[in-house]
């Protein structure tokens, strides 16, 4: 798979007015590199930023014509003297020269020494990513290392967490490179998983990261899991109606066949892929599938087939000597193992000698990018990880701060609450002392016979021996205790004592000084507070169900009322009434 290099960032489209290619060839030869002294054609002085980064892409074909569009960009940012324009104008101006390579580094870098102050999410951190990405393909891993370190420290300090993990991404393929699979796939998989919790991931670094994670798999033999990550990546390329994309899961499932000793299912689905991949990968991804081919006619048995594929290898390698793997080194022994059963001399030495020389490369490549990576990338992991455990410190720091700042505050409430409760006890405790000295009192005072005054009988319209009869009616109705029965109404009391509504409440009313509802309740209640007093089983009672036991339908009802007599909840008078018996035992 290609490496994460992408110019995803620019997507302007706009159609731009065109000189002739001899009037721009004539420009863009004017351009004098270190003065910037470029006159910008009549056509595009009025063009903004963004009509010439538009006319800029729009011709892909034509190099003469964006270069004109670049250095005029960057003649229009200087003019002007806005460096964050001029660097997307040398940026420009290296995308002009990508036939050229170490031509584009030197406007990449130019780039680079404008923007590096900027405190910019995307400068220069990209444009160390491109260094790093085409050094790679380039074989050159030592400075793509060194760029793709420098990206991510300029995209750590600037907040652009996905340039973070792209970079991430092109170190664990330098990883692959060495072979440090197990390395290699952590952080393939670190960065599969922060694409995969970003929406607004990059469908192409996804993409990247299953094939990347699959590969590993493939050569570490856990074909399993292999299977699941190509899988997942065969199926999401399929949405992205990229044929070459999809070849390459293709490939990969042809590497998976040969593994499961499907071998002729694998040398066709490889060769397939292959055949539409052409020159559309990277020259590893080449070497692989070619070598996996060999591999898969060498256990059929199919040795010419084998060979003729094995030099294949051969060739790729030759042309391109940075793509060292162990597959080159199996490659070479099955080359001259082979001329050598051939008795064929020449060719057995050359393969040994060819071996010999992939063998030296691979321990100086190794040596060399192996410290590299050490020294640097995996230092720099100590570093971060020695930086989140001294901000988790600070964290735990400030949260020992904030408990204490909390155990106080609690412990603040603790006090209030613990003084406000015993300040409530003891108010209770006087309320129900008070209480206490006034019911008995009552009790203790002898009840005067009610005297019926002429007066009062007139005044409510009833005679003497009715008012009478009713107050002897009532005090048989206290002192047989009949209302702690329930659903007692003023008409049902009316009807038992054979009178009318009426008449009993203007003798409750005259005689009781209370409504019939108060008379009833505080009968109840008086009764309630007799029996908590002296019934120790009653006082075991709940509140529930010493209501319903006085005559109240309901608890609620029944602690108004207690309340409103007696200025105490019922629950806290028991409590009261349970510690003077405990005190007098």
């Amino acid at each position: 798979m290609m490496t994460k290099f992408t110019q995803k960032y620019f997507s302007f489209t706009l159609a731009n007015t065109l000189l002739s290619s001899i009037f721009f060839f004539f420009c863009a030869f004017s351009f004098a590199q270190q003065e910037f002294k470029f006159s910008i054609p009549d056509s595009l002085q009025s063009k903004s930023y963004k009509e010439l980064k538009a006319a800029f892409d729009a011709d892909r074909k034509d190099s003469i014509r964006r270069f004109i569009y670049a250095k005029s960009y960057i003649a229009k940012a200087t003019k002007a003297n806005i460096p964050l324009e001029m660097t997307k104008g040398y940026e420009l101006l290296g995308f002009a020269y990508d036939h050229n390579y170490k031509k584009s580094f030197t406007f990449y870098d130019k780039a680079i020494e404008i923007s590096k102050d900027l405190k910019n999410m995307r400068y220069p951190a990209i444009l160390y990513t491109y260094k790093g990405a085409i050094l790679s393909e380039k074989g050159n891993y030592k400075d793509a290392l060194e760029n793709h370190l420098k990206a991510i420290e300029y995209a750590e300090t600037n907040n652009n967490i996905e340039l973070v993990y792209v970079n991430k991404h092109n170190i664990g393929i330098l990883k692959r490179h060495l072979e440090l699979y197990d390395e290699a796939l952590q952080i393939y998989k670190e960065c599969y998983e922060y694409e995969l919790n970003n929406p607004n991931r990059d469908e192409l670094d996804f993409l990247n990261s299953h094939f990347s994670i699959a590969d590993i798999y493939i050569e570490t033999q856990a074909i399993d899991s292999a299977i699941i990550y190509n899988n997942k990546g065969y199926n999401l390329a399929l949405k992205s109606n990229d044929p070459l994309i999809l070849q390459i899961f293709t490939l990969n499932k042809g590497i998976i066949f040969f593994h499961q000793k499907k071998y002729p299912e694998a040398i066709k689905l490889i060769k397939n892929s292959m055949s539409i991949l052409e020159g559309n990968i990277e020259k590893r991804v080449v070497i692989n599938g070619l070598f996996h081919i060999a591999k898969a006619y060498d256990s059929l048995q199919q040795k010419e087939d084998a060979i003729l594929h094995y030099r294949k290898v051969d060739s790729v390698f030759t042309a391109h000597p940075y793509n060292i793997s162990s597959n080159i080194m199996n490659t070479y022994k099955a080359l001259y193992s082979y001329y050598k059963t051939k008795k064929d001399k020449a060719n057995e030495i050359l393969f040994i000698e060819k071996a010999l020389l992939a063998s030296d490369i691979n321990k100086k490549d190794y040596r060399t990018l192996s410290n590299k990576i050490i020294k640097t990338f995996d230092r720099r992991k100590l570093i971060e990880k020695q930086k989140k455990l001294n901000e988790a410190l600070n964290r735990k720091d400030k949260k020992y701060v904030t408990f204490k700042i909390i155990a106080l505050i609690v412990f603040c409430i603790f006090i209030f609450a613990l003084t406000a409760f015993y300040t409530k006890q003891r108010q209770i405790k006087k309320r129900f002392q008070e209480f206490v000295r006034n019911h008995e009192k009552a009790i203790e005072t002898p009840k005067q016979p009610i005297k019926i005054v002429n007066e009062e009988a007139t005044e409510i319209g009833l005679g003497k021996d009715v008012i009478d009869q009713l107050l002897t009616s009532l005090n048989n109705f206290e002192v047989k205790h009949a209302y702690i029965k329930p659903d007692i109404t003023l008409p049902s009391l009316s009807k038992r004592f054979k009178t009318n509504s009426a008449y009993l409440s203007k003798v409750i009313n005259t005689y009781k000084n209370k409504k019939f509802a108060e008379y009833l309740n505080d009968l109840r209640i008086d009764y309630a507070i007799d029996k908590i007093q002296t019934d120790k089983h009653f006082r075991l009672y709940t509140i529930k169900a010493i209501a319903l036991e006085v005559g109240f339908n309901n608890s609620q009802s029944f602690a108004r009322a207690f309340k409103r007599k007696t200025n105490i909840q019922p629950s806290d008078f028991i409590k009261q009434t349970k510690n003077i018996i405990e005190m007098k035992a």
